[in-house]
């Protein structure tokens, strides 16, 4: 996912929690909304990554008839774009959703991120479009994730299916999963005044950071807080994880420019690692199926065995992430 998106989701998130959508979200739960499908008719168009992922694993890739750009590349990354037809439709954006083109393609469900479509939720009903809205982005445990899993598993008619997936997920976890005790700051977004976003300890990241032997010590703060530079040297991490921000030369510049950072553990031992835009950042920010090789991704980190500046090659070689197809 492009640094772009990733600043824009945070923008997104910031926003909507000064909404009444924001409150929404937390209280609507997906199992709320009854739909029935008939799996050999479906049309199907997905615009989120981690919506897009859950669909192909249950088997409905073929009916997917339109796709937004980052789910495609994803995709393109697993060497997966074969489970989709041909002639799919590719959308170049998320937010805001190309409305005239989801109606031309005459879909029967149209499936997305609530938190991602926000205000546009109500233009996409009027439009006489079938939503099936999920909530993954506000995931603050893999529980939340196998709920969309089941949610979807019963629209679309994929029970047998959903629940192989989560079984899947499950036994990658165990397989993952480890305790420790090193202090990790997860920084998404550093601001050229310096501040920078970072994930609170009710947040998807953190629950990540733990299973990988790790402890968030921003896990005192909700959500994504924007911090100043000052509590990240106070937090003396023994690890900092930077997402790439535009470029590794830029981001490398903004880190190292953070007033007081030469005084950090994490800088003094040379602990300081940069996820890149595609696969990496992608493993953090798409609480799908997907997610459970970014708890093996952190623990990596965490144990010194992966470099300093992570790509999306180096994720293919070393992890290689494979979504299962029931």
């Amino acid at each position: 996912m492009k640094s772009e998106y990733i600043a824009i989701l945070i923008v997104v998130l910031v926003a909507i929690a000064g909404l009444t959508l924001y409150d929404y979200i937390k209280t609507k739960s997906p199992s709320s909304v009854i739909i029935t499908a008939q799996q050999n008719t479906q049309r199907i168009v997905s615009l989120a990554p981690s919506d897009t992922q859950i669909l192909v694993s249950l088997g409905l890739g073929k009916h997917i008839i339109g796709i937004d750009e980052y789910s495609y590349q994803l995709l393109k990354y697993l060497n997966m774009t074969s489970q989709l037809p041909s002639n799919v439709t590719i959308f170049q954006q998320i937010y805001p959703p190309n409305i005239s083109g989801i109606v031309s393609l005459n879909p029967t469900k149209v499936v997305g991120e609530i938190g991602l479509l926000g205000s546009y939720v109500g233009k996409l009903n009027a439009s006489g479009l079938h939503l099936v809205l999920t909530n993954n982005d506000y995931a603050s445990n893999f529980y939340q994730i196998e709920d969309s899993i089941k949610y979807l598993g019963n629209i679309f008619n994929s029970t047998n299916q959903s629940q192989e997936l989560i079984n899947w997920m499950n036994s990658k976890i165990s397989n993952f999963t480890t305790s420790g005790n090193s202090t990790v700051a997860y920084l998404l977004w550093i601001c050229p005044n310096e501040e920078f976003y970072t994930a609170g300890g009710n947040t998807f990241i953190s629950n990540i950071i733990s299973l990988s032997g790790g402890i968030n010590v921003f896990a005192g703060y909700s959500d994504y807080p924007v911090l100043d530079p000052s509590q990240l040297i106070e937090s003396n991490p023994h690890v900092i994880i930077v997402q790439e921000i535009y470029n590794v030369s830029y981001t490398e510049y903004l880190i190292s420019h953070l007033p007081g950072i030469q005084n950090v553990t994490a800088y003094k031992e040379h602990r300081i690692y940069i996820l890149s835009e595609g696969m990496p950042a992608n493993l953090m920010n798409e609480p799908g199926p997907l997610a459970v090789y970014s708890i093996q991704m952190i623990k990596l980190i965490i144990n010194g065995e992966a470099p300093q500046y992570i790509n999306t090659s180096w994720i293919i070689k070393n992890i290689n992430p494979d979504l299962p197809v029931f």
